[in-house]
């Protein structure tokens, strides 16, 4: 299958990885052009270049703004778009910006499909889709999301599977940020980083997802993908659901704030596990946590 790939940020890299593994044609474009070197795909100089000639335009960018620029500018995605291409966006988004591209595009041409799953675990095929859009379009790239993935859950019409992303977000998100208080409190009573590894290592209280960050968490230099800057991004989408829907959310807002304290303390970190940053007493020994309050 002829696939785009516009994108090359982690995930989109690693889609493109797959897609190339499994024997697809691959066009890949990126806003920084010569990245697609070392992973032996074609490079576009421009979006509507890669689209041309691609039956599945797969789309990964960073938040609402560069898919809205990308996508829908006077050179982008959607105006190339060819008759019988499908362009799925892999993106976290606001629903509402699903259901626009869906809108801008002729029927049954987009769907909104951010997948679960890391990187690395995307390269290896078992990233999950969650999939908003026409059910029969969705159906027609079953093999897609089987070959790149492990499979897909369609969540309803457009703008569905940016929901279903946001809130597992959300969940993965503040539930790293409750580890990072529970690691942060057993530290100050003494508890060493190789107990907590012992104890929450394999532990039923942690998710998984929670568990996979439990290195990052002790680790000082807090390695990893999911960059302070993205989560907060996320999460702040999340709460405008909420708050769209009059739920009274209140761990959400905590955990932005933190995020907040650690994206203006620098933001030198790979991974949002760098909250257990704010979490942290004040260099004069005040034990108060460093948070900004208000958002």
């Amino acid at each position: 299958m002829r696939v785009a790939v516009l994108g090359l940020g982690n995930m989109g890299r690693a889609f493109a990885s797959r897609a190339l593994d499994r024997g697809h044609q691959v066009t890949v474009w990126n806003r920084t052009p010569g990245r697609a070197g070392e992973l032996g795909a074609a490079e576009a100089q421009r979006p509507a270049e890669a689209v041309a000639g691609a039956e599945v335009v797969l789309v990964s960018l960073a938040d609402d703004a560069a898919v809205t620029d990308v996508c829908l500018g006077a050179d982008g995605a959607l105006a190339a778009l060819p008759e019988n291409a499908i362009l799925a966006d892999l993106s976290t988004v606001a629903p509402e910006t699903a259901r626009r591209l869906a809108a801008a595009a002729p029927t049954r041409q987009v769907l909104d499909a951010p997948v679960m799953g890391a990187p690395a675990a995307v390269a290896r095929g078992e990233g999950r889709f969650l999939i908003g859009g026409p059910v029969e379009t969705v159906e027609r790239l079953a093999p897609l999301w089987d070959d790149l993935g492990s499979g897909y859950v369609h969540c309803g019409p457009s703008g569905a599977g940016a929901t279903m992303k946001l809130v597992s977000n959300l969940l993965l998100i503040t539930g790293v940020t409750a580890l990072a208080e529970a690691i942060a409190t057993a530290r100050r009573q003494g508890v060493t980083d190789d107990l907590l590894r012992t104890v929450f290592g394999d532990s039923a209280v942690l998710s998984s997802a929670s568990r996979m960050r439990l290195d990052s968490l002790l680790d000082d230099n807090h390695p990893g993908w999911f960059a302070p800057a993205l989560a907060r991004k996320d999460v702040r989408l999340a709460i405008g659901l909420a708050e769209e829907g009059e739920v009274p959310v209140r761990i959400g807002p905590a955990t932005e704030r933190l995020l907040t304290s650690v994206i203006d303390s620098g933001d030198r970190w790979q991974d949002f596990a760098a909250v257990i940053e704010a979490l942290r007493p004040p260099a004069d020994g005040n034990d108060r946590p460093r948070i900004e309050r208000g958002r």
